[in-house]
């Protein structure tokens, strides 16, 4: 299962719509040579796979998502970027719709965090390369969240995410074993990474960060479970929610956390 909590949907596209090839797969972008087979399992709305279409062109980079509103916007963005070898279809990690030995290069970014099985999803992703492939995975590890000022409502806020990923079959602290599930997955060998690309330390940014954060608090989906759940009451999610924007303005707020990543060779 891959879940992404439903938000407003500017909100959302504008989080996974920012990022970028250099500040995301930095570690993937050396092995990366033109005329290559490309698949990005899990675009969003295509904002890396149409990065790499420039740098790997005349080879083709195909995007999946089972969000077809994103891959609806990833096609939107190609067309107007005026980028013609990358293409998009709806379809998940767990289930590859490609045949055996498609691709050069798979990646899949703050995708499996989502995902029950991960090593299924690996062996998915090992499947759909060629012998000589190289697949990327890098993923949020939210146990290195860190947040200041220590206000215990932003506490709350990152502990409320990290149980609605359990909740939903994710694991969001899976990516610092990425080396060894890619071994189990059949990988011949791996190369661990640690990334950076979530760091909110000045007022734009610590603004962007509570607006998407009230955004995805604010949701239904999100809390309904919240409340069945009992993990606050309303309450305390007002709140916490008050809080958020309260701590976007404030001269000294920070939060970040890291990204765990890995390479792995098809043999």
């Amino acid at each position: 299962m891959e879940q992404r909590y439903v938000i407003d949907e500017s909100v959302q596209h504008g989080y996974v719509g920012s990022r970028d090839a250099r500040t995301f797969l930095p570690f993937l972008l050396p092995h990366l040579r033109s005329g290559m087979d490309v698949l990005d399992a899990g675009c969003g709305v295509g904002s890396i796979a149409l990065d790499l279409a420039t740098m790997i062109a005349p080879g083709r980079v195909t995007g999946i998502d089972p969000d077809a509103g994103q891959i609806d916007a990833a096609r939107r963005s190609a067309s107007e970027r005026g980028i013609e070898n990358a293409e998009f279809q709806t379809g998940s990690v767990n289930e590859l719709p490609f045949a055996e030995e498609s691709f050069d290069v798979v990646y899949a970014n703050a995708v499996l965090i989502y995902v029950r099985d991960p090593i299924r999803a690996l062996a998915e992703l090992r499947r759909v390369l060629r012998p000589d492939g190289l697949a990327a995975v890098s993923d949020d590890d939210l146990g290195t969240i860190v947040i200041s000022p220590d206000v215990p409502e932003m506490r709350l806020a990152a502990q409320l995410f990290e149980r609605a990923v359990v909740h939903e079959g994710g694991n969001p602290r899976y990516s610092h074993h990425l080396r060894g599930l890619m071994l189990q997955a059949g990988f011949a060998r791996t190369q661990g990474f640690a990334l950076a690309p979530e760091v909110y330390g000045d007022p734009e940014s610590t603004r962007w960060f509570a607006d998407f954060a009230v955004g995805l608090f604010s949701a239904q989906s999100m809390s309904d479970v919240i409340l069945a759940e009992a993990w606050a009451t309303r309450a305390e999610l007002d709140a916490m929610i008050a809080a958020l924007r309260d701590w976007a303005d404030r001269p000294d707020a920070f939060a970040s956390w890291l990204y765990c990543a890995a390479l792995g060779w098809a043999s």
